[in-house]
């Protein structure tokens, strides 16, 4: 089968769509397919970051369009770069040959256009793998009013994709409700969660061996830890508060690893309030990204009250693949809450509940090893049987690709590791 994925980022970028959809574009290979991809040649975080217009990697063809860099400092010049690369895209496509299926992500929004367009003229069936509901979530958070020019254009478009494409995936059932709302058939639409970027070690390692806390020299204490995107979707001012709640406590550490907007909001924080225990860390390779994250005490998951629903916030599978205790921020009804009820040693408050945040810190201290085994051996049986990367791949070859088990020519290989993590 001749499959084409669009997505404004793709492998060697480092964001999660880039990476989720590099992996699934490596199974589909392993699977038999011819796969090309078309995506931009800018880094997605560092504009100034320019790749090869074209290359072969693992099998998959990748072709890039170029756009404007201008960044993400500013929400106009964001919404230029992304225009530029939609025009761009548009453009590249019209020369671009019949593919039997296209699998559009949803960066940036009108990509899922672009991909029902090229099926209506080209043929083939065109799939929508939504990794957030857009333009929703900009309505949401104020960056567009939804009643504005393009607020209504941008509407009319995304209920136009859903309506006419041949497969909707969703990433849980209040995206799916979305989903509905803006025109997709329940009969064409999938519920396929992430998967995370490592599978689970058998064993946790011990603190003592962690290379990961010998190198940030960090020791035997406590650490708290944030990874991934900082989004503006996602507000952190519950943890930093908590963080400045406990700052006389030496033997705690509080970790914001990554990049994004908000990065700069905990970088004035810590500036402003002179706080020692928080400690901001880049991204870490992937191929050291399970022993990082094993060697933390906790992992925080924060979900935006505006945005739930409307994204999804796949870190949490990262973390419950660790085995290490999960403290989320954020609202009650939502994907996150659904996941951690079936799980050991999690925590939740709402947005603005410093008191919690401090209460479940504390807890987590206190935890025995043997508390923390028996914790970490529930949680990752939890992940395999229902959030593996084979797992998530299975359910998509029999719902989108129409493919039995028994029809596919071998399992799904192991994750690549040779970029980072989002």
């Amino acid at each position: 089968m001749k499959i084409l994925l669009l997505n404004q980022t793709f492998y060697p970028d480092t964001v999660a769509t880039a990476q989720q959809l590099t992996d699934l574009a490596e199974y589909l290979v392993e699977q038999g397919n011819d796969v090309s991809v078309l995506a931009g040649r800018r880094g997605y975080e560092n504009r100034d970051k320019i790749f090869s217009s074209q290359e072969t990697y693992r099998g998959i063809k990748i072709y890039r369009v170029s756009s404007t860099g201008f960044g993400k400092q500013r929400f106009a010049l964001r919404i230029f770069d992304a225009l530029t690369f939609d025009i761009m895209l548009g453009l590249r496509l019209l020369f671009f040959p019949r593919q039997d299926m296209v699998i559009s992500f949803t960066s940036p929004p009108l990509v899922g256009l672009f991909g029902i367009l090229f099926s209506f003229f080209k043929g083939g069936r065109a799939v929508q793998w939504l990794m957030d509901i857009n333009p929703e979530a900009a309505f949401a958070v104020g960056y567009i009013k939804k009643k504005s020019l393009i607020g209504r254009i941008l509407n009319a478009a995304f209920n136009f994709t859903l309506k006419f494409s041949s497969h909707v995936v969703v990433l849980d059932r209040w995206m799916k409700k979305v989903a509905l709302q803006h025109g997709a058939k329940e009969e064409r639409i999938s519920v396929i969660h992430p998967w995370s970027l490592f599978e689970p070690t058998p064993e946790l390692p011990s603190f003592a061996d962690s290379f990961f806390r010998k190198t940030n020299q960090f020791g035997e204490k406590t650490l708290i830890l944030y990874s991934g995107n900082h989004s503006v979707v996602h507000p952190l001012y519950t943890l930093l508060d908590a963080a400045k709640r406990m700052k006389d406590d030496p033997s705690l550490v509080f970790i914001f690893a990554g990049g994004g907007l908000r990065s700069l909001e905990v970088k004035a924080f810590k500036e402003k309030e002179g706080l020692e225990n928080i400690v901001q860390l880049p991204l870490v390779p992937r191929g050291y990204l399970a022993e990082a994250l094993v060697s933390v005490n906790a992992h925080v998951v924060v979900m935006g009250d505006a945005v739930n629903g409307l994204v999804h916030t796949s870190k949490v599978y990262g973390a419950l693949a660790t085995g290490r205790p999960i403290l989320y921020l954020g609202p009650e009804k939502s994907h996150v809450c659904d996941l951690l009820k079936e799980c050991s040693q999690t925590y939740h408050a709402e947005h603005g509940d410093v008191e919690s945040v401090v209460s479940a810190i504390k807890k987590i201290k206190k935890l025995t090893a043997e508390e923390r085994e028996r914790a970490a051996k529930e949680n990752k049986r939890f992940y395999k049987e229902k959030f593996s990367a084979k797992k998530c791949f299975s359910v998509f070859s029999e719902e989108v690709l129409k493919v039995r088990p028994e029809d596919e020519m071998k399992e799904p290989r192991e994750l690549s590791e040779t970029y980072v993590q989002p």
